[in-house]
């Protein structure tokens, strides 16, 4: 696919992925779900096979997640779909796919330990402020800081979570490196803020609905989901 710079969208084209996700599954429902179940059970299993599963997992993710953007690619490209798409990045671009999911991985750690310091500090400065005074007052300032810190933590986790949400298909299938796709996911998301979370909010509505009947629903949304945010990068991203 040939790349270009992040370009903005409407809200409404936002919106208009997921009609449009749905369109492309036509005459290829039954390879994205197979395909969604098989990443499903892999990730189910791994969670049972002690030390080895957890330290996988991430890496696994990240290489069939490489290959369901490959399945909607010759789908979008050719009209025809084939499930063994699904293992093209064990394959294909495997090396910087693998990079990448280190880099992901390496990230959440640092995170996990500024949170965990950020939280022993707070717990601290409470202990210290509450010796000699109301004990309620330093227990309301413990109160204060956590929100505090719940907040920042939501927004370094959004803007994590944008290094990333398009760097996998950037790798896959535009041969660039997990440094660049981080940095150009980053800026696209950036890019089209409002539409994305407008986006997010009604994606999050469509998987609380769908896993309503016993999740069954899922079956429906979730292949949606995964054609939307194919569109969603085809058009931000390699669109002028």
């Amino acid at each position: 696919m040939q790349l270009n710079e992040p370009r903005k969208v409407t809200v409404g084209e936002a919106l208009a992925w997921i009609g449009d996700g749905m369109k492309l599954l036509s005459g290829h429902w039954g390879v994205v779900i197979g395909a969604l179940v098989m990443i499903f059970v892999i990730t189910t299993v791994l969670q049972f096979v002690p030390l080895i599963g957890p330290l996988a997992q991430p890496f696994l993710m990240t290489l069939l997640y490489g290959g369901l953007v490959k399945i909607f690619h010759r789908i979008d490209t050719t009209g025809q779909s084939d499930f063994t798409d699904l293992f093209a990045g064990f394959s294909q671009r495997t090396g910087p796919l693998l990079l990448l999911s280190l880099a992901q991985l390496g990230v959440f750690v640092a995170i996990g330990l500024l949170v965990g310091v950020g939280v022993v500090a707070m717990a601290g400065t409470a202990g210290v402020m509450s010796q000699g005074m109301d004990p309620s007052m330093g227990s309301g300032g413990l109160g204060v800081g956590s929100l505090l810190l719940g907040l920042v933590g939501l927004v370094v986790m959004v803007l994590v979570a944008f290094l990333f949400y398009f760097s996998v298909p950037l790798v896959m299938l535009t041969d660039t490196g997990p440094g660049r796709a981080m940095s150009l996911s980053f800026k696209a998301c950036m890019k089209n803020l409002g539409p994305m979370i407008v986006y997010g909010l009604v994606a999050m509505v469509m998987v609380a609905l769908g896993a309503l009947p016993a999740l069954l629903g899922w079956l429906f949304v979730m292949p949606i989901l995964a054609g939307a945010f194919y569109l969603s990068f085809k058009r931000i991203l390699t669109e002028s």
